[in-house]
C-alpha cells in the first residue's frame, strides 16, 4: 500500500513539474499558432496588440464567427494576458477576438490529458458502420474527440483520405474510394486501426 501511494505521488509530483506556458500572439487579424495543442496543466499566455482580446466560446459559435462568450469559459483583457491551468480542462477549447470574430479571427487550444490516471478511465475506442459501405462511412467514438486525426489507408498503408473528428459521431464520404478493404487509423497517442470494406 504504501509502495502505490508513493508511486500516485510521483505521478501527480511528475506531471506538475513538467507544466509550460505556451504564448499566443497575433499578426493582424490572425492568432499565432492558430491551432496549439498542450498538455493538461499547461497554461497559456496571449501577447497581443491592444485592439485585441480573447474570450472562449462553443464550437457552434466559433464556426458562426460569433462573438458570444462560453459561460465559466476563459477570456483576457484587450492586449491579451494569461490564462490558467484551471481554465483549460482537456478537451478542445475554442476562442475568438470578440470584435474581430466577423473577420475569422479566431483560434483553437487542444488540451490532452498526459496524467495516465484519466486517461485509464476513459480510453478512445471508435468503431466504424456501416460495413460493408458503399458511400457513407460513420465513425463512432466512445467519447468526445473532436478534433482529433483520422487517416483512411488502404491495404499497402497508402494514406487515401485524411479528416478530424467532429465528435462522439463523425460521417465520412467515401464514394470516390475504389472497391476494397481499408482501414481507419486514428492518431495521437493512442493509435487505433479498424478495419472496413468498400462496396
Amino acid at each position: 500500500m504504501k509502495r502505490f501511494i508513493l508511486s500516485c505521488s510521483i505521478v501527480f509530483l511528475g506531471t506538475s513539474a513538467f507544466s509550460a506556458t505556451h504564448t499566443i500572439t497575433n499578426s493582424g487579424f490572425a492568432f499565432s499558432p492558430s491551432t496549439i495543442t498542450i498538455n493538461l496543466g499547461d497554461d497559456i499566455n496571449f501577447v497581443l496588440e491592444a485592439m485585441h482580446n480573447v474570450v472562449e466560446v462553443s464550437q457552434a459559435t466559433w464556426n458562426a464567427n460569433g462573438n458570444t462568450a462560453l459561460s465559466g469559459g476563459f477570456q483576457t483583457a484587450f492586449g491579451g494576458g494569461a490564462v490558467p491551468s484551471s481554465k483549460l480542462g482537456a478537451g478542445t477549447h475554442y476562442y475568438v477576438c470578440s470584435p474581430h470574430s466577423s473577420s475569422g479571427m479566431k483560434g483553437i487550444i487542444i488540451v490532452q490529458n498526459t496524467t495516465g490516471i484519466e486517461e485509464l478511465k476513459q480510453l478512445p475506442e471508435i468503431i466504424v458502420y456501416p460495413v460493408p459501405s458503399a458511400s457513407l462511412l460513420t465513425i463512432r467514438s466512445n467519447i468526445k474527440l473532436s478534433g482529433l486525426q483520422f487517416l483512411i489507408t488502404n491495404l499497402t498503408g497508402e494514406v487515401v483520405s485524411t479528416g478530424h473528428l467532429n465528435d462522439i459521431v463523425t460521417p465520412v464520404d467515401i464514394s470516390q474510394l475504389s472497391p476494397g478493404i481499408y482501414f481507419v487509423r486514428t492518431a495521437g497517442q493512442r493509435k487505433q486501426s479498424v478495419r472496413f470494406v468498400k462496396n
